[in-house]
C-alpha cells in the first residue's frame, strides 16, 4: 500500500522542526524510516518500508529510465490530469516521461532515447530512489 505524500512531508517536517538525526513510524504494516545521511545540515533521506520492488529483469534490448534523484515519482503534471506516458505508447528523446520532486521542487524526467514505452514499473505518488528504474522503453524497429 503506498504511503501518502503528506504523511512523508510530515514526517520531514518534524525532523527539521526538531533537529531530528533518525525518526521511525508505523502505519499499519507499513513502516516509514527516515535518517539523516550526516549529522551536519544535509537534507533528510526517506526509505519507505515494505522495500522497494526489485529491480526488473531486463528484457533484452529494452533501456531502463532510472530515477536521475531521490524523491516522489509522479507520471503526470497533476492529480487531475492524465500521465505523460502510458504503455504502449512511443515516447522521443528529450519527451517528458514524469516529474520527480525534491526539496519542493518538481524536476522533469526526459526520456533518454526515443522508443516504446513497455513496461511502467514506478508506481504513481511514490518515493523513487536514484538510480531506481521508473519505465522500460523498447527502440522503434
Amino acid at each position: 500500500m503506498p504511503v501518502p505524500i503528506e504523511t512523508v512531508k510530515r514526517c520531514l517536517q518534524l525532523m527539521e522542526r526538531y533537529q531530528l538525526q533518525a525518526l521511525e513510524v508505523a502505519v499499519g504494516e507499513t513502516r516509514i524510516h527516515i535518517e539523516r545521511a550526516e549529522p551536519t545540515s544535509a537534507p533528510a533521506v526517506a526509505v519507505v518500508q515494505p522495500s522497494q520492488p526489485p529491480r526488473p529483469a531486463e528484457t533484452p534490448g529494452w533501456t531502463p529510465i532510472e530515477s536521475p534523484m531521490t524523491g516522489m515519482f509522479y507520471r503526470g503534471p497533476s492529480p487531475s490530469e492524465p500521465p505523460y506516458v502510458e504503455e504502449g505508447d512511443l515516447v522521443y528523446e528529450g519527451q517528458t516521461i514524469g516529474l520527480i520532486e525534491a526539496m519542493k521542487v518538481f524536476n522533469e524526467v526526459p526520456s533518454p532515447i526515443t522508443g516504446i514505452v513497455r513496461r511502467i514499473v514506478a508506481q504513481n505518488a511514490t518515493l523513487v530512489q536514484q538510480g531506481e528504474v521508473l519505465m522500460l522503453l523498447e527502440p522503434p524497429e
